[in-house]
């Protein structure tokens, strides 16, 4: 079976000016006298809304997972569009198999919420 979202192009590249590269040194500077807590949310906040223009439907997953890599790799991602668009890509890639899986838990889940409000009803 093929991977629901495994085509990533459903969605155009990100537009090269909308990644803000002085922005990313104010994080790294941003980030220091930080606790590793704070460093990491605000790293997550900030490639949130980068991940967010290239994949929309999967973004905290795809952050969530990104945010495991090397912190010079972040950085380096943070300013490269294309770069993070391939690692997106990647990532979207690997949530091939849990992607069907989490639509059938919801699909459970909403079948059993219309269930419990109809029986009162019977």
């Amino acid at each position: 079976m093929e991977p629901i979202f495994s085509d990533i192009s459903r969605y155009p590249p990100p537009r090269i000016d909308t990644f803000p590269k002085r922005t990313v040194s104010n994080l790294v500077k941003a980030l220091k006298n930080k606790s590793p807590e704070q460093q990491r949310n605000m790293i997550g906040d900030f490639l949130y809304r980068l991940v967010e223009q290239i994949e929309p439907v999967f973004t905290a997953k795809v952050t969530g997972m990104l945010l495991e890599m090397d912190r010079t790799l972040l950085f380096w991602l943070m300013e490269s569009p294309h770069a993070l668009r391939e690692k997106v890509k990647e990532a979207i890639e690997v949530l091939g198999d849990w992607i069907p899986q989490q639509y059938k838990e919801l699909e459970k889940e909403a079948y059993g919420l219309q269930a419990s409000m109809l029986l009162p009803k019977l």
